[in-house]
């Protein structure tokens, strides 16, 4: 287990450093960023995700899956998976960031370090079109109930297309001035025309 005291802290009274050099003797060094000293920021590659986050939960204090989801980069075929790892005891939170491609969007599912990962992965499958191979509830509609579309926040999604589509046109709403239809409504005489 991680074992914190505090000759693990760095400069500012942070154990960010402490954590990166942990992970880099473990796994490799790959990008670290400091986002701020409470948010350190990890680009590893897709095969290691499952063993470092594994790792995470088991042997240090980061035991909170806090959030998982995407970024489109539609200019470079990718999409960018987001796991925000939380250790409370720390107050401490990694973004630990891996690449997919998005011809063939495809991770390895989380929910068997975290159960909450279950209602994440759903989401990114039916809004991404990310498949998670594992998880539950994989293909069962969870927002979008009928929905025969492309994924709608993939960013070449034409929302106007689509919405142009599927809803018919219909005449705009007839503009009324508040203070003339309260006048009238009630009898106010400053307002009647």
């Amino acid at each position: 287990m991680f074992d914190f005291n505090h000759s693990n802290l760095d400069e500012n009274g942070n154990p960010g450093a402490e954590i990166v050099s942990r992970i880099h003797d473990r796994f490799g060094n790959f990008p670290v960023h400091v986002q701020k000293p409470d948010l350190i920021r990890l680009n590893v590659p897709q095969t290691d995700i499952i063993p470092l986050l594994s790792w995470l939960r088991t042997e240090t204090p980061f035991v909170q899956l806090t959030h998982l989801t995407a970024i489109d980069w539609l200019e470079e075929d990718e999409f960018e998976l987001v796991y925000l790892i939380t250790a409370p005891s720390l107050c401490i939170s990694l973004m630990v960031c891996i690449r997919v491609n998005r011809e063939k969007a495809e991770a390895e599912s989380v929910f068997n370090l975290w159960l909450q990962a279950e209602t994440y992965e759903q989401e990114l499958h039916e809004m991404f079109g990310i498949h998670f191979p594992g998880s539950p509830r994989q293909g069962v509609p969870f927002i979008l109930e009928g929905w025969q579309d492309m994924p709608p926040m993939r960013r070449d999604f034409d929302t106007v297309e689509y919405c142009n589509r599927t809803h018919p046109e219909r005449p705009g709403r007839e503009h009324h001035d508040s203070r003339i239809y309260v006048g009238r409504k009630f009898g106010e005489k400053g307002y009647l025309k």
